[in-house]
């Protein structure tokens, strides 16, 4: 055997073995992975989210803070796996944010009207405007999917 040939085995081998390992770290990670797991790694309360949820401005009332029961949303809604929904249904609530169909399960309350979200990020940006911008909030029954025919007849003049 020459010395190329050794070579080239030699590389091959540690291609192979390398190979071998990424596929068993693979295989690894896919069994011990539980789909069912509803936790999400605890999110730490920092000052700029006490600051957003705790104080009140513009629409975001004391009431509305008392109402939502004095903690932050990543306290409330610790493991809340968020399922984005883009082909909301006619009458289906949306989102204030991404006006994605919006989870029963994720709800704040603002200006004293319970509004449902997508997710826990969307009634941070949310509270946000309704603090900075509080002519962009609307009442609750404005985002809301419009049935069919309306969107027909806006369409076709």
């Amino acid at each position: 055997m020459t010395k190329c040939n050794a070579m080239r085995q030699f590389v091959i081998a540690g291609i192979l073995v390398l190979f071998a390992a990424l596929v068993t770290q693979r295989v690894w990670r896919y069994a011990t992975f539980d789909a069912n797991r509803r936790e999400m790694p605890p999110a730490l309360a920092d000052d700029e989210e006490r600051a957003l949820f705790l104080s009140p401005q513009g629409k975001y009332t004391l009431a509305d803070i008392a109402a939502n029961g004095n903690v932050l949303p990543s306290e409330k809604f610790r493991g809340f796996r968020a399922q984005h929904d883009l082909q909301p249904l006619p009458g289906d609530q949306l989102c204030p944010i991404t006006r994605t169909k919006a989870n029963k399960d994720c709800q704040w309350i603002v200006a004293g009207e319970t509004y449902e979200f997508c997710c826990p990020p969307c009634i941070a940006e949310f509270v946000r405007q309704a603090k900075e911008q509080p002519e962009l909030v609307y009442p609750v029954d404005s985002y809301v999917e419009p049935p069919v025919e309306s969107v027909r007849s806006r369409s076709n003049p």
